[in-house]
């Protein structure tokens, strides 16, 4: 019970801009580490793809 209580009181105490900006920042993260497993498998197509052109 103290936590949430906690946890309200820091949330009134930060700005409107702050708030916003908390959940951003999450979803750019979480975008960020989606995207790093996408771009690296890309990038393994690509190169065995290259690899295959060659021949």
């Amino acid at each position: 019970m103290f936590n949430k209580l906690l946890i309200c009181l820091m949330l009134t105490c930060l700005g409107g801009c702050t708030l916003l900006s908390i959940p951003l920042a999450v979803v750019d993260t979480a975008a960020g580490i989606v995207k790093l497993p996408i771009t690296a498998v890309d990038s393994v197509i690509d190169a065995v793809n290259d690899d295959e052109d060659e021949e």
